[in-house]
């Protein structure tokens, strides 16, 4: 009988000291970018459309003036990138 309940006890604090570790995961990602021109330098104010091809929903973003865009807190999935700015 004290076997078992040494057994019982070292497994409920296993249990409590793993535990923590399955609320680690991660269920987003990011998209991160960088629109330049055929030369390479950064195109400032350009409009980006993120579709989300799985669920059909859209994200916009606009880059910064190093060219750069950010849309953080994406699901996985397959996603399709279109940049569009006027002159381009």
């Amino acid at each position: 009988m004290q076997k078992f309940v040494i057994f019982a006890l070292a497994f409920i604090v296993a249990c409590v000291c793993l535990s923590g570790m399955s609320f680690g995961q991660a269920v987003y990602g990011n998209i991160i970018g960088t629109v330049t021109d055929p030369s390479g330098a950064a195109v400032p104010n350009v409009s980006v459309t993120i579709s989300d091809m799985d669920r059909g929903t859209t994200y916009q973003a606009t880059t910064n003036a190093s060219g750069n865009y950010e849309k953080t807190h994406l699901l996985a999935g397959r996603y399709k990138i279109k940049v569009s700015a006027p002159g381009f």
